[in-house]
Formats: C-alpha cells, sequence, structure tokens
C-alpha cells in the first residue's frame, strides 16, 4: 500500500520524460488475506446496455436479496453482487447485508482472486455459510496483484434475521474475492509510470484498478505515489498534496483532459519538473489507451495548461543486437553480418563465456572465476575481479569446443549449491556503469576497475541466488534464488535496485512471481518493461516447448508457442525473444514463425539499452 508523502523518494526537480504507449499486449489481456467473500462461477450476474459515465464497456449487474431466501441463497447473491459492486458502488451487494455489517464492510480492502476453472464450496451450517476457493492471489487496495497461492482458503458468514424475518449477512471480512475471470470483467490491468532517481528514465508498475472510470483511477493513482515496493527505488514529480479537480478526468474524442487543484497554477513548478509531471500523467494515460481509447493528453493545472511533457527514451526502446561468444571471438548479432567486438587473441589463451557489451562499447565477459574486461580499442583483456580458488582442472576437462551445443538439461548453468562453487553468474552492465553478476550465492555489483557496492538485500540473507536479470531502464531485478540447494525450494523475486548517485548500494522488499519459481532451468529474464519469461517445467521426462511469460504484478500467465530449447533471453523491452536449442542452434521469431539465425554461437544475451 502507498504510504504517505513524506515516506517516499525525495520529489526532486527533474528534466525529462517518453510519450509512447506500450505494451498493448499486456493491457489487454504474499502474506495474509483479509478478502474473503467469494463470487461463484454461475449465477445471476448480468450485463445491460447502459453505459457507465466516461465507459465505453457494459455494466454488470446484479439481484438484490429475494424474499424468504434461505442464509445459504442470501450468501450466494451477496457473492454474485459483490461483482456488479465495481459499477454500482456495491449498494446491491449492501442489501444482503445489516446496517452495522454494511457500514462497516471495506468491499475493495483487498481482492482475493481464485483460479476460475474450480468452483466455490458453499456450506451451511445452522446460522453460518463457509465458502472455499482455491486462491491464487490478491489485489491490495492500491491496485498491487501479489501471487499468494491459497488451495482452501476459507471464509465465515454470521447470519441473522432482520426485523421483517429475512436472512442477513452480520458478519464477514473486509474485501472480496473474485474469479480471474471476473477480475478481467471489473477490473483493467495498466501500468503507472514512475521516474529512476535521477529523472532519465520512466519506469512502469502495473496495477489492477475498476474499470468504471478507469482515466481517473489511474490519475489519482499515480498522484498517491509508487506502491510499497517500488518506493525505495523510484521517484515522482508529483508533488504532495496535489488532486484531480471536481471534473475529475474528462475524455473527449480521445483528449483526456486533467485538471489538477493545489500546484498553484503553471509558477507553481519550475519548468523542468512540470514537463515531467506531464510526462507522467501522459504516458500512463496513453498507456492504458486500449481501455480508455485516450489518445492524447491535456493537463491543467489550476485551470491554466501545464504545456508539452518531456521526452525520456521509452521503456519499450530497442537495445540493439544480441551479444555471443563465436570461436573465441566476441561478436554481436547472429547472422552472416555479425560485428566482432573483441578478437579471439585479445581475449587470451583461456576460454571465455557470456561476455556482456556496455553502453561506452566495454566488453565485459567471464573466464572460469575472473570477470575480464575489454574497453574499445583495447589489445588484451583485463581481469578485474576473481572468485574462490584458481580453477587448477587441466583445460581439457573444462573448456568447450567454439559452437559446442549448451547442457541440454541446464544451458550450460549449474543448480543451487554446485553453480555456486563453479564461478561468475553470467554478467550485465547497467546504465551507471556498474557490472552485476553473482558468486558463492550472492548478487555482487563491481565499477570497471572492480571495486565491490556493498548491496543490501535481507530477504536474500538465507537464500542462494541461482539467476538474475536487470530490467532495462536498471531500476528493477529479477531473480531466482533457493534456501536448501533444492529446486523445488526456488522462489522468483522481484525487486528495485536503491541508489546512491548511481551506484548500487540495496534491493527493496521483494514481489514473489511463484508462476515463474516452476522451471526447467534456473534461469529468468526480463521478457519485456512489464512481464518476465522462463523455459516451462518438463513434463514426463520430455524437453517441454514454449515460453512462459508471467506478469510482473498479474496472474495471467501466457504461453507463447516456441521449439523445444535449452536456453532462453530476451531484450526486455520489446518482447523479442532468441531460443537455444539442444544443437546449438539459435531461434529467432520472425513473422509468425521461428527460423534459425545461426549455429556456433553461445552465450547470447542482449545489451541493456
Amino acid at each position: 500500500m502507498t504510504g504517505p508523502a513524506s515516506a517516499l523518494p525525495e520529489r526532486r526537480p527533474a528534466r525529462d520524460v517518453p510519450r509512447r504507449a506500450v505494451l498493448a499486449a499486456l493491457l489487454l489481456g504474499g502474506g495474509s488475506l483479509a478478502a474473503c467473500t467469494a463470487l461463484p462461477t454461475s449465477g445471476g450476474v448480468a450485463e445491460s446496455d447502459v453505459l457507465g459515465a466516461g465507459d465505453e464497456q457494459l455494466v454488470q449487474t446484479a439481484a438484490g436479496p429475494a424474499d424468504g431466501a434461505t442464509p445459504d441463497e442470501i450468501v450466494t447473491g451477496f457473492l454474485r453482487a459483490c461483482a456488479a459492486g465495481l459499477f454500482d458502488d456495491f449498494a446491491t451487494a449492501r442489501a444482503f447485508l445489516t446496517d452495522a455489517a454494511s457500514a462497516s464492510w471495506q468491499p475493495t480492502a483487498a481482492v482475493g482472486v481464485y483460479e476460475g476453472s474450480t468452483t466455490p464450496v458453499v456450506a451451511l451450517v445452522e446460522h453460518e455459510v463457509t465458502v472455499t476457493v482455491d486462491l491464487i492471489g490478491v489485489v491490495d487496495p492500491v491496485g498491487v496483484f501479489t501471487g499468494a497461492a491459497d488451495p482452501d482458503h476459507s471464509c465465515r458468514y454470521a447470519l441473522t434475521t432482520n426485523a421483517s424475518g429475512q436472512w442477513r449477512i452480520a458478519e464477514l471480512p473486509d474485501g472480496m474475492l473474485l474469479s480471474d475471470g471476473d477480475l478481467m470483467a471489473g477490473f483493467g490491468s495498466a501500468p503507472l509510470f514512475f521516474l529512476t532517481p535521477d529523472h532519465t528514465r520512466l519506469v512502469p508498475e502495473l496495477r489492477w484498478l475498476p474499470r468504471h472510470e478507469l482515466s481517473r483511477r489511474l490519475v489519482e493513482a499515480l498522484l498517491e505515489g509508487p506502491s510499497t515496493w517500488m518506493a525505495a527505488g523510484v521517484s515522482t514529480a508529483m508533488p504532495a498534496g496535489v488532486t484531480i479537480g471536481d471534473d475529475g478526468v474528462v475524455v473527449e474524442g480521445g483528449i483526456a483532459s486533467v485538471d489538477l487543484i493545489g500546484l498553484g497554477g503553471p509558477g507553481g513548478l519550475d519548468e523542468a519538473q512540470a514537463r515531467l509531471l506531464v510526462a507522467q500523467i501522459r504516458a500512463t494515460l496513453l498507456g492504458a489507451s486500449d481501455l480508455t481509447q485516450v489518445r492524447d493528453v491535456a493537463v491543467r493545472a489550476d485551470g491554466d495548461e501545464l504545456g508539452a511533457p518531456a521526452a525520456l527514451p521509452a521503456v519499450d526502446t530497442p537495445p540493439g543486437q544480441v551479444v555471443g561468444m563465436w570461436a573465441g571471438a566476441v561478436v554481436q548479432g547472429t547472422s552472416s553480418t555479425r560485428t566482432t567486438l573483441v578478437a579471439a587473441q585479445t581475449m587470451g589463451a583461456d576460454v571465455a563465456s557470456h561476455p556482456t557489451l556496455a553502453q561506452d562499447g566495454t566488453v565485459y565477459a567471464l573466464t572460469r572465476s575472473s570477470l575480464l574486461r575489454v574497453s574499445p580499442g583495447q589489445g588484451a583483456a583485463d581481469v578485474i575481479m576473481s572468485v574462490g580458488e584458481a580453477d587448477s582442472r587441466a583445460d581439457s576437462d573444462t573448456e568447450a569446443e567454439p559452437g559446442a551445443a549448451p547442457d541440454p538439461d541446464g544451458a550450460g548453468e549449474a543448480d543451487g549449491a554446485e553453480a555456486a562453487t563453479q564461478g561468475l553468474l553470467p554478467p550485465i552492465v547497467d546504465r551507471h556503469q556498474w557490472v552485476w553478476t553473482g558468486a558463492e550465492g550472492r548478487i555482487i555489483a563491481v565499477d570497471g576497475r572492480g571495486r565491490r557496492a556493498s548491496i543490501d538485500a535481507p530477504w536474500l540473507s538465507s537464500r542462494t541466488v541461482v539467476a538474475f536479470d536487470l530490467a532495462a531502464e536498471s531500476a528493477r531485478i529479477v531473480v531466482r534464488h533457493r534456501g536448501s540447494g533444492e529446486r523445488g525450494d526456488d522462489r522468483v523475486s522481484v525487486a528495485v535496485i536503491v541508489r546512491n548517485d548511481g551506484t548500487p548500494t540495496g534491493l527493496g522488499d521483494p514481489l514473489e512471481l511463484p508462476a515463474a519459481a516452476a522451471a526447467r532451468t534456473d534461469a529468468v529474464v526480463w521478457y519485456d518493461p512489464l512481464s518476465v519469461a522462463v523455459l516451462p517445467a518438463s513434463e514426463d521426462g520430455q524437453v517441454a516447448s514454449g515460453v512462459l511469460r508471467v506478469p510482473v504484478g498479474g496472474p495471467l500467465t501466457a504461453a507463447i508457442t516456441s521449439p523445444a530449447a535449452v536456453a532462453v533471453t530476451a531484450d526486455r523491452a520489446t518482447g523479442a525473444v532468441q531460443l537455444t536449442d539442444a544443437e546449438g542452434r539459435i531461434w529467432q521469431h520472425t513473422g509468425a514463425a521461428w527460423r534459425v539465425s545461426a549455429t556456433g554461437i553461445t552465450d547470447i544475451a542482449y545489451p541493456l539499452p
């Protein structure tokens, strides 16, 4: 839940922000739970042909309590009315409650989400009704979805009769519980756009908000600031105390007019901050255009135009071609026109692997337990960091021939405790020129000279990091980690990166992605700005085909049809994916088909944009 304004990152004057809408496909597409009401999978929720004000969608309706209804019928009717409550402010649902219960019930305190293919179990014992569902996650009051598997989640309703002898619900938990299908019908998923602390990039955060008056709800949520898990690593140009005017957000002819109050007019902000504020609102509303039909945005401060938005690199800017190893050299691209970045003789006698490219053209790669650096024009690689004891085994026991196929069981990766003894994890260079890797189960970040940053991440203190990836804007990280060295204890978590003037100092609180935990390999990669990808777990001893895309903050996992693969990399921005199969062939998605784009290239990965 968003904290008070004083708990958010400092709201400093800023410079720039982008304007493109992103990820239309996704938009179409932990802890204890307070929400315990549920919606049956059949029954009397209907759609009328009356449009809600400002909404281009059908309005759901439900019947009120019938005279003489039994306690279980009252609860069942109440559960149906909850789904329609997003359109009538829960007036019908409250009709099933006593006056006291209606006054205290908070329907959106938490929205539990259950798998729609399962049927809720409604049981009546005397004057109490128990509803049991298979829970898959929770949407909190600010619209953040967190996966929370609970296959036997039960909720209790106590009933009493009113003065007319009719049964009404007297005791119930706050919140409501919807099937995943009803969540999609009543809520829209769309990103809010915040800023990196240096105000040079946008950072999206997926939220689930009621579709009714969605444009207004998105701007209100943006003004409230980032959620708890995001707050430590992002900023915002929205000053505290700013609210939407009485007209809300008016959408006419595809133009959204947003009137803010509390800014003191155009002169209330300096120009840079005003442009950033406009850009955040514009990106947020255009990012939900498939749900709101917004094509342009005008922002006013106390009735006066704030002006044009700032312009930053879009979150879906492609990063360029993949980097990989070929015949001992570091190359970029997989086609016949690939470019050699570093010649084999420059890399040295040891076999190098897992190259990565910095924005300034510097190449980093691994060799055994060392991290190498080759600056543009440099004639020999420098070792800037080594971990563990030197590997004294003969080259013939450890080296692979250039172009050799990856391990079909793990894409050349080691699992659990074994990985912690085999050197460094594949490096990634962020846009602040810090090189991220891992050793002995811990995340490591070093600068170009090999000096380590001290990264505080208490939630990883008793866990072993086995894989990670950075988001395109370098503000978020996804980590696969386990506690006992057994794959069954895997967790996949996303967190913001906390920085001090660009230097990483820690990771924020994690957002868990349980749907990504069961996978065939350790690898987890950012698919695009709002989702990660893994290779699905094998079934019946057969290597599974396809790629599993898991939203960061949503239940809508998607299986992408693809050839069977042992390694996956994605560009983190547009959803471009390249796969490596058991024979070492590189597969690339082109149009509606997959084709082999190269052979003999290993350890491919996209650089950060």
